[in-house]
């Protein structure tokens, strides 16, 4: 009677061993940071992408973002940029020079985008910058189901398709297109007098765009 107890308990008994390396294994796959986006898929001036985000980010938020609408991949990419830049300047030594009325500016005008996209308000900015860019390359290449699933609940409200289609349908971003024309002027300023500290950001070294999750153009993107 023991050995037959033994015997049907020891298939189970063996399996134990195989199930704890399975649980071992998808603990460390859980625990594994996400791939690095490369810095270009944020914006093409990899060696400022402060200033390369607000470039590109200026022209498609003016006319308080109006050109947007309709195109969900362009406004998912500017409200990347709007996020980075809200967040980056802060951090980089480089851009101490920016007054603190523009960086109260974009806080309204991260506040106002979030508001229309349904971020929410307690988000830590890299996961949303990282989503939001996700969503626009899957929206380039025509992948909806991609897009849908880089925007999830309950980062954003209502998260998937439904805010795949918020991207299409922001509406009016008065504080959004101030924000970024004020940084605009206010970079033409410092670069025409020299009023950089340490030298012109671009022409320096930093490396704020690891803090988001983007790395050289040779990592793993999405």
């Amino acid at each position: 009677m023991v050995e037959s107890l033994n015997a049907a308990l020891r298939p189970r008994l063996s399996r134990r061993p195989l199930l704890l390396v399975l649980g071992l294994g998808a603990c460390a796959e859980m625990r594994q940071a996400p791939p690095l986006l490369p810095i270009s898929a944020l914006t093409s001036n990899t060696a400022d992408p402060i200033r390369g985000a607000m470039q590109a980010m200026t022209p498609a938020l003016a006319d308080q973002g109006r050109g947007l609408a309709g195109r969900p991949a362009e406004a998912a990419q500017a409200a990347a940029q709007l996020e980075f830049v809200t967040a980056a300047i802060p951090r980089d030594s480089r851009y101490a020079a920016v007054p603190d009325s523009v960086r109260r500016d974009f806080l309204l005008a991260r506040t106002e985008l979030r508001d229309a996209l349904g971020v929410a308000e307690d988000a830590a900015p890299e996961p949303v910058v990282r989503a939001l860019v996700t969503a626009a390359q899957a929206l380039r290449r025509g992948d909806a189901a991609r897009a849908a699933a880089a925007l999830p609940a309950p980062m954003f409200r209502p998260g998937g398709e439904r805010s795949v289609q918020r991207l299409g349908e922001l509406g009016p971003l008065p504080q959004c297109a101030i924000a970024s024309a004020n940084l605009t002027q206010v970079v033409a300023r410092l670069d025409a007098t020299g009023g950089w500290p340490g030298g012109k950001p671009s022409e320096t070294n930093a490396n704020i765009g690891s803090t988001f999750g983007f790395g050289a153009d040779t990592s793993v993107g999405y």
